[in-house]
C-alpha cells in the first residue's frame, strides 16, 4: 500500500539544518523524532504513513549506520557499504512511491526530524544538498532511493532484485542519473547498462572516462533509437557494441597519453 510521507516545510528545514550544523551526532540522536509542528503532508488526498512504519524505517538505517562505526566518522569503505544497504532498505521496505520522491520536502523530514544523527553521521559537513531536498539527486537518503529504483532488476535473473547496487559508485551512478532526461530517467536502460558493464573487465583507472565515453554514445543513438521498446536482450547487445567501441577508443587514448 503507498502512504503519504510527511514533509517539512522550507524554512523549519533551513532553520534545523542552521541549528543542527555545529552539533554532535550523539545530540542530534536525542533530537530526533517522528513529528514536527512544521510537518504537512501532500494535498492529493491518500493515507497518512503510520507513525510506527516511519519508526521501523529510523530503527532499520540506524542499525544500518551502527553496524558500520556509528557515531564515528566513518570511512571510505563504510559509507559505501551504508549506502548500498540503506538504498535496498529504502527501495524495499520504505513504501515511498516515484511520485512521492521527487519531494524535497519529503526528505527533508527525513534528514532533519527522523534521522538527522544518520545525516550528520554520512556527510558530517551537513552540507545544504544533502539534507534540505533541493536535489534529491544529491540527498543523503533521496539519491539511495533513486539509486534503488533504477536499479531493481527483474530481468537479470537474480535472487538479490538489488544486487546491482554494488555496481556503480556514487561518482558513476552520478554521471547517469545527471543525464536523467534522457538516460537516467529509464530504468529499463539503466539496468541494461549496468548488467552490460558488469560483463567487462575495466581497469579502474579506466572507469571515469570509459563510462563518459559511454554515455556520448548512447545519447547520440538515442536520438534515433527508442531504447524502452527493446527486449533486454536486444538491448544488452546494442549497449554491449558501445562499450566495446567505447572501450577501443578510451584504451587508445590512454596509451597516447
Amino acid at each position: 500500500m503507498a502512504y503519504l510521507y510527511p514533509r517539512l516545510l522550507p524554512k523549519a528545514a533551513s532553520a534545523l539544518r542552521d541549528e543542527y550544523l555545529t552539533r554532535s551526532v550523539e545530540y542530534l540522536r536525542d533530537r530526533a523524532g517522528l513529528s514536527h509542528p512544521a510537518i504537512f503532508y501532500a494535498a492529493t488526498g491518500g493515507t497518512r504513513l503510520p507513525e510506527q512504519t516511519l519508526a521501523a524505517l529510523r530503527e532499520a538505517v540506524l542499525t544500518c549506520a551502527i553496524d558500520r562505526g556509528y557515531p564515528t566518522k566513518p570511512g571510505r569503505r563504510q559509507a559505501a557499504s551504508f549506502d548500498i544497504e540503506t538504498a535496498t532498505i529504502l527501495g524495499r521496505d520504505s513504501g515511498i512511491i516515484p511520485a512521492e520522491a521527487v519531494a524535497g520536502d519529503l526528505w527533508a523530514c527525513l534528514s532533519l526530524v527522523v534521522l538527522p544523527d544518520v545525516a550528520a553521521w554520512r556527510f558530517q559537513d551537513f552540507h545544504p544538498d544533502r539534507v534540505l531536498g533541493n536535489d534529491v539527486t544529491r540527498h543523503v537518503f533521496g539519491r539511495l532511493w533513486w539509486r534503488a529504483h533504477l536499479l531493481y532488476d527483474e530481468e537479470g535473473g537474480r535472487e538479490d532484485l538489488y544486487a546491482s547496487l554494488s555496481v556503480f559508485g556514487e561518482a558513476a551512478f552520478d554521471q547517469i542519473y545527471a543525464r536523467r532526461t534522457s538516460i537516467g530517467g529509464s530504468p529499463h536502460l539503466v539496468r541494461a547498462i549496468v548488467r552490460v558493464w558488469q560483463e567487462l573487465d575495466v581497469p579502474s583507472d579506466m572507469e571515469r572516462a570509459l563510462l563518459r565515453d559511454f554515455l556520448k554514445r548512447v545519447l547520440r543513438l538515442n536520438a534515433f533509437m527508442s531504447f524502452d521498446s527493446l527486449p533486454p536482450e536486444v538491448l544488452d547487445e546494442e549497449l554491449g557494441v558501445l562499450f566495446r567501441e567505447s572501450f577501443s577508443a578510451t584504451a587508445g587514448s590512454t596509451a597516447g597519453t
